[in-house]
């Protein structure tokens, strides 16, 4: 049974000033906070350490200091020991006194391993630390030991906006051929917008942007283009049952007729997205959330704003046809 009367209708055209100001006030609320406080850039951007490591059960018989030494020494992950558990709130008050950023740390219950992603890009400093959760927690075997370079979160950025340039144009030129021009221009302005509005709760809440937030961007965009794409669908096949002064009410017509899709899709999304947060590690949180973000942002604009934007170009700048 659907959860919408056939006779179902909204009224978005006409208040497609209200959907433009709210969109305007959330982006215009994030470009405040980048000038102030700028993006809150993970390690993957600014550089920074990366520790694996593996606590030694020091009570068993094969976890004696030679062995320990050895295993440190030739950092062979397939040395003869047996690997214990620590809190990770000892763990991260331990790190927390040698960082300044709240460090990721994430335990691998698979090999009892600990991920620990830091700011720290100085070796002395990442021995300091090392030393310190050796006094504090006891003996441990570093599985891997790595600093990045932000070089390489820029590379990152630089291929994610030029994968998100390239993305647009065949959008918009397929779009273009396949319904309308104006059709490809309203769907490109909701996908950046989209991309903002989650780049601005992001600045605003001064969440930490990992190389994860770059692949939400994409997957969201991709999701919103296909939302917006239903209503467009809609809007063309009822298109021949309008008379050209009667756009404004093909336009709430068709995303009345869609609305019901829009919602039902969203929520099955989001309730998967809810699982993550539940039940995934902490290396997902970003990306879930951003997600979340994206995905809300993706069903207001495919709503609210593609067909209200469609209609004012349409207007204003459109031939007009019979």
């Amino acid at each position: 049974m659907s959860l919408f009367k056939k006779d179902f209708k909204l009224k978005i055209i006409e208040k497609r000033k209200i959907w433009y100001l709210i969109s305007c006030l959330i982006i215009l609320a994030g470009l405040i906070s980048f000038f102030v406080q700028g993006f809150n850039f993970g390690i993957d951007f600014t550089g920074g350490s990366y520790l694996q490591l593996t606590f030694i059960d020091e009570s068993s018989a094969d976890a004696d200091k030679e062995t320990a030494a050895e295993a440190e020494a030739t950092e062979d992950k397939a040395s003869n020991f047996t690997s214990r558990e620590v809190a990770l709130e000892d763990l991260r008050a331990v790190v927390n006194q040698y960082v300044e950023k709240t460090p990721l740390i994430q335990h691998d219950k698979t090999n009892n391993a600990y991920v620990i992603r830091t700011e720290l890009t100085d070796e002395d400093e990442v021995n300091e630390l090392l030393a310190a959760i050796e006094a504090d927690l006891g003996s441990y075997h570093i599985d891997r030991n790595e600093l990045v370079g932000p070089t390489i979160g820029n590379e990152l950025v630089r291929k994610a906006i030029l994968a998100l340039v390239i993305a647009c144009a065949l959008m918009l030129i397929y779009i273009s051929f396949r319904f309308q021009f104006w059709f490809g221009i309203a769907s490109i302005v909701t996908l950046l917008h989209d991309a903002l509005i989650v780049l601005s709760v992001f600045t605003l809440f001064q969440l930490e942007m990992s190389s994860s937030f770059i692949a939400a961007i994409l997957t969201v965009i991709g999701y919103s283009i296909n939302a917006t794409i239903v209503v467009f669908d809609r809007v063309r096949e009822s298109m021949p049952n309008y008379r050209a002064a009667e756009r404004l009410a093909l336009m709430n017509d068709s995303i009345s007729m869609t609305f019901a899709r829009s919602v039902n899709t969203t929520i099955t999304t989001l309730l998967t997205l809810l699982a993550l947060v539940l039940f995934g590690g902490d290396t997902t949180k970003i990306f879930v959330f951003a997600m979340i973000v994206g995905i809300c942002a993706g069903f207001y604009s495919s709503v609210c704003l593609s067909g209200s934007l469609y209609y004012d170009f349409t207007s204003r700048f459109g031939k007009k046809k019979s």
